[in-house]
């Protein structure tokens, strides 16, 4: 299986957009984590295989009705992740 983290940029809090996340991560059988940065960014560790994890960036990047994502930085994630998808405080 695959790791990476996502940092995503552009108008992304205040509009349901970690609840989105943790929703498109189960529909793809996703664990990991999501959290809202001080910057005004969210960030994301996902682990699962390849072409799920696409689909995951994809729909992320584009489906959320109120969400415009600027960029998204990817790379890979070396820490270790829980079997389930978590909203992190």
């Amino acid at each position: 299986m695959d790791k990476i983290f996502v940092k995503i940029y552009g108008q992304v809090q205040g509009i349901g957009y970690r609840w989105f996340v943790l929703e498109t991560a189960k529909k793809y059988n996703l664990s990991g984590w999501v959290k809202n940065c001080e910057d005004l960014t969210v960030e994301c560790a996902v682990k699962g295989f390849d072409e799920e994890i696409k689909k995951f960036l994809n729909d992320i990047k584009t489906k959320h009705p109120l969400a415009f994502v600027e960029k998204m930085e990817i790379k890979k994630f070396e820490e270790e992740i829980e079997d389930e998808f978590l909203i992190k405080r």
